[in-house]
């Protein structure tokens, strides 16, 4: 296992090497980075733990011998594990496919007298830190409130530490398998069994969900029995999900011996799926690798065939080289498995999401309920859209490469160019967050106040985190990297990220705080409610332009500033 550890300690001293140039970086996205991480993190702590605080009083807390909140909690942390077991495979799928065969170094490293399984072993840690660095940021503070909630002791703290490698080393494992089986058979198949493979999942999926939603309708007086039932799925003897909930569980109520048997019996699995993984890498990895190397140079695209070449006739109307610069980005999109795959997920999202819009209550006919419920859809939706500009937005100037310097003698503007993804942004998320939102609100049946505030906010934040992520991109570009999810989870791609939340936040709190006094009456009249919510119409609107100037004009100062 040398090979391994020589491979693994040049990247720790490659990261070592990042980390101290950070000093170089501008003081002010450091500094604005680090307080807005911290405010997250603290923020998400007092919130987690007033929320575990009201779930046990909820219970009676201290009352009986029985506390519901304690079942309560066991069961939502069951779910939360379960959750983040499936989300880590789906996201070790795509990081691992442009690790194992879509990076660079993976072109050098697999002409080095190195075995297979030595390789994917080097890769595979890699893989892990990539797919799971967040969760530990955004796991711990809900973990620690847990545990300050139900008074564990020091011993569970130490479980949540103990626990979380095996934890992702699981869904990493067979993440890998599963990216090492896929690319061995689908690069055989053709474009079109693809496009039909993949609707008929996304369909299936889709189905399955509503059904299961349709089947657990929740009342009034059933809500007990059906989220017992429900949740009882995710406690599974055979989920790695159930060992670790169960494992931190039982640390939590001071039982070390039971814990201790979920921990070593997690940890032998993941090592075990460890050592298989590294096995099928030995059978899998090169002729998987190999094909999809050698498929490019074979394969023959006329330019007067296919939907891509389709998709520049259609915008024929679009003047050069704007009309170019669109199909480029288009292409290069397309031709990227790990960036479309990603967007078939948001779609299987957003269809859970609009399959569970039609569980109602009788605390709907309250408007003080509707009016929250149209805030967080409000909120629910502008999240979906920050997600997508930072993961798809963000790295497209970036993307342009090394060979950004032909665009500086090309005869063609840096601020065409960056207004041109800032619209071709805008074009692409308006098309489905604008009917996302369009369609939520129909089905919440919301009134005209709550429909149309719905509509104008995803509309206006379609421009401003455009602004944010085209503008921060151009601020903050990485022409090194080929990869977009390492664009992503660098200084500028986690600065995009911060600022998008806080601007989600000011525009849903604006119209929230006006909704809701009017929802419980505090205005006096009609007509002060409708100065009100004019004023946080105007708010929003400035706030919006102001992500939109500010971060372009910054971004394009730097374009220009720049040495190629």
């Amino acid at each position: 296992m040398n090979q391994v550890w020589t491979i693994i300690l040049a990247k720790a001293r490659i990261a070592r090497h990042e980390i101290a140039g950070v000093r170089h970086q501008s003081k002010l996205k450091v500094a604005v980075i680090t307080v807005a991480a911290l405010l997250l993190w603290s923020g998400a702590f007092f919130f987690f733990r007033i929320g575990f605080h009201w779930m046990m009083s909820f219970g009676g807390m201290g009352a009986a011998e029985l506390n519901f909140g304690d079942v309560l909690m066991a069961r939502l942390l069951s779910i939360l594990t379960l959750s983040i077991f499936m989300l880590l495979i789906f996201s070790n799928v795509l990081v691992a496919f442009s690790t194992l065969y879509r990076s660079y170094e993976v072109m050098y490293l697999v002409q080095a007298p190195i075995r297979f399984d030595h390789f994917f072993y080097a890769r595979f840690f890699e893989c892990v830190l990539f797919s799971s660095w967040s969760l530990a940021f955004l796991g711990s503070p809900l973990m620690i409130a847990y545990g300050l909630a139900t008074e564990a002791p020091p011993l569970f703290y130490f479980a949540v530490f103990a626990f979380f490698l095996p934890l992702i080393l699981v869904p990493a494992a067979i993440g890998a398998l599963i990216t090492m089986l896929l690319a061995r058979v689908f690069p055989r198949l053709k474009p079109a069994w693809l496009i039909v493979l993949g609707g008929a999942a996304v369909l299936v999926f889709f189905l399955y969900i509503r059904n299961v939603l349709r089947g657990t309708r929740l009342s009034d007086d059933t809500i007990l029995p059906v989220f017992m039932d429900v949740t009882r799925r995710a406690q599974s003897w055979l989920l790695p999900s159930h060992w670790a909930s169960q494992g931190m569980l039982d640390a939590a109520r001071n039982q070390p011996g039971d814990s201790l048997f979920w921990f070593l019996l997690l940890l032998s699995t993941s090592l075990v799926l460890l050592m298989l993984s590294g096995l099928a890498a030995r059978h899998l990895f090169f002729p998987g690798f190999s094909f999809l190397a050698g498929q490019d140079r074979r394969r023959v695209r006329p330019r007067n065939r296919g939907l891509l070449n389709l998709l520049e006739r259609l915008l024929a109307f679009i003047p050069n080289p704007n009309r170019a610069l669109t199909v480029k980005d288009v292409k290069l999109f397309w031709r990227d498995p790990t960036q479309w795959s990603q967007f078939v997920i948001f779609f299987g999202i957003m269809a859970i999401y609009i399959a569970n819009l039609r569980s109602t209550s009788k605390y709907y006919e309250d408007e003080m309920w509707r009016s929250w419920i149209a805030c967080l859809n409000v909120g629910s939706v502008t999240l979906i859209l920050a997600t997508l500009t930072s993961r798809f937005v963000f790295p497209l100037v970036s993307l342009e490469g090394r060979r950004f310097w032909i665009i500086g003698l090309a005869p063609l503007t840096f601020r065409g160019l960056v207004w041109q993804k800032f619209r071709l942004s805008i074009a692409i998320t308006s098309f489905f967050t604008i009917g996302l939102a369009f369609l939520s609100a129909t089905m919440l049946q919301l009134e005209p106040v709550y429909f149309w505030m719905t509509v104008y906010s995803v509309s206006i934040a379609n421009f401003g985190l455009a602004g944010l992520a085209v503008g921060l991109g151009a601020l903050y570009p990485n022409f090194n990297e080929d990869n977009p999810a390492r664009i992503v989870s660098g200084l500028g791609g986690t600065l995009n990220l911060l600022m998008s939340i806080g601007y989600i936040t000011v525009i849903v709190a604006a119209q929230t705080l006006v909704l809701q006094w009017n929802a419980i009456g505090r205005f006096g009249s009609e007509q002060t409610f409708q100065y009100a919510l004019a004023g946080a119409v105007l708010a929003s609107a400035v706030t919006t332009a102001a992500c939109v100037a500010l971060p372009m004009y910054f971004g394009l100062r730097n374009l220009r500033d720049m040495e190629y």
